[in-house]
């Protein structure tokens, strides 16, 4: 009985060492590999141009406060208690819309997150799916990210699959390419349409923008001539007083 006790702990003991000396285990660096790939460039030069626009747009409401601000610095002894409301609501309203636009664009679930998702994501899960697909196909057991959380402190370059990765993906996107070779009409037509919808809508944006400003320097003026009318009024009030 005892025999058999030490037999079987040694058959499990054997099971387990093997199992662990068949483990196949590869590496990839997932940083890299985005690094070389075209799509994912132009997807981050795309993110970077988009968020580009809405700090600049950010940058242009601020130095506006500003101005609002130092005006009503100037003006403020002449101005009188109802003209100054006027012009603080006019910079808190500012303020307001600045904090939820940012908010809007650079915010924990803003633009900025859903640009993220809709251009460099796909290009990700096409790299998974590679990875997938390979380590099916070469019998991996795991397959760690050494540029991501994964704890690897060191690595054999035989364990490493990243430009392994790379050929798989330079391989398939020339066959995808061969086989949209004969619909580069449709291609080119639906460029063209996404090109022209892109620039309706720029223009659409600085007409708003425009049209926006227009209404603001406008309301200011309206402002101005009403301040500047009672000013006038009060100045010939005191003279008429004086005389």
């Amino acid at each position: 009985m005892k025999n058999l006790i030490i037999l079987s702990v040694i058959i499990l003991l054997s099971h387990n060492l093997f199992s662990q000396k068949s483990e196949r285990i590869g590496i990839i660096d997932m940083e890299y590999i985005l690094s070389q790939m075209d799509e994912y460039k132009l997807a981050n030069e795309q993110l970077d141009e988009k968020m580009s626009n809405w700090k600049d747009e950010i940058e242009l409401r601020s130095k506006y406060i500003l101005k609002l601000k130092d005006s009503l610095d100037l003006e403020k002894p002449l101005l009188t208690k109802e003209l100054i409301e006027d012009r603080l609501s006019e910079i808190e309203f500012e303020q307001k819309s600045l904090k939820n636009y940012t908010e809007k664009r650079f915010g924990v679930n803003g633009d900025w997150v859903v640009q993220e998702l809709l251009l460099i994501k796909p290009i990700q899960d096409q790299v998974l799916n590679v990875v997938q697909k390979i380590a099916k196909q070469r019998k991996f057991d795991k397959i760690f990210d050494q540029s991501a959380d994964a704890i690897v402190l060191y690595s054999e370059k035989k364990y490493d699959i990243s430009e392994l990765v790379l050929s798989s993906l330079l391989r398939d996107k020339k066959i995808s390419e061969l086989n949209l070779e004969f619909d580069d009409d449709k291609l080119n037509s639906e460029k063209e349409e996404k090109k022209k919808l892109l620039e309706e809508k720029k223009a659409e944006k600085e007409k708003d923008f425009k049209s926006r400003r227009e209404l603001i320097l406008k309301q200011r003026e309206e402002k101005r001539k009403a301040y500047q009318k009672k000013r006038d009024s009060l100045l010939n009030s005191r003279k008429k007083q004086k005389n």
